[in-house]
């Protein structure tokens, strides 16, 4: 509410109210902020906040690249330790099955010295030669580990990670900073 006075010349015909009269007026109390959002103060705040999100790009890019790369590289760490510790777990059953089991050690010794049994006959298959090796042996018996995969950057990072295009972001954010440095120079003028 604001309060307002008027003056007998603006006094309706036909009523006098005396020379001052109180009256109460309601005015909207509607805040338009179009002058705010489009004005020389708000242009300058908004140029400022793009160009240090822009330099936070630049600055941070790498860093979540390092740490994408870290990720996928300690997936791949656990995998490999997952398939060692299979394998491990696999010998552990081949050395307490072959101390016991003579005949299990007999074929062994005939697998890697390529011996056959003249009782038994090799059947050739098409393709490549398998390995007569323990080794390979035990890696038939594997049941193979992936990685866990690792969501990659934003599609909007990627773009920062090269430096040609680093070099160009950064000339952005600079001219950025000086454009609403020299527009707030100019709204607020010294003395």
């Amino acid at each position: 509410m604001i309060v307002t006075m008027l003056k007998g010349s603006f006094e309706p015909a036909g009523i006098t109210f005396g020379p001052r009269l109180m009256r109460e007026v309601q005015h909207p109390s509607r805040f338009i902020l179009l002058p705010l959002i489009f004005g020389a103060g708000a242009l300058s705040w908004m140029i400022l906040l793009a160009s240090l999100a822009i330099i936070a790009l630049v600055i941070l890019a790498p860093a979540f690249n390092d740490v994408y790369v870290a990720q996928l590289h300690r997936n791949d760490m656990q995998a490999m330790l997952d398939q060692y510790n299979q394998k491990i777990a696999v010998q552990d059953r081949f050395i307490q099955m072959a101390a016991s089991d003579p005949r299990l050690m007999q074929r062994l010794a005939d697998r890697q010295m390529d011996v056959v049994n003249p009782s038994e006959q090799v059947l050739p298959l098409n393709g490549v030669p398998s390995q007569r090796d323990v080794q390979s042996l035990i890696d038939e018996s594997l049941i193979p580990v992936t990685p866990t995969p690792v969501p990659p950057l934003p599609w909007w990072m990627m773009p920062a990670l090269l430096t040609p295009i680093r070099g160009v972001l950064i000339l952005i954010a600079l001219a950025g900073l000086l454009v609403s440095f020299l527009v707030e120079i100019r709204r607020h003028p010294t003395p």
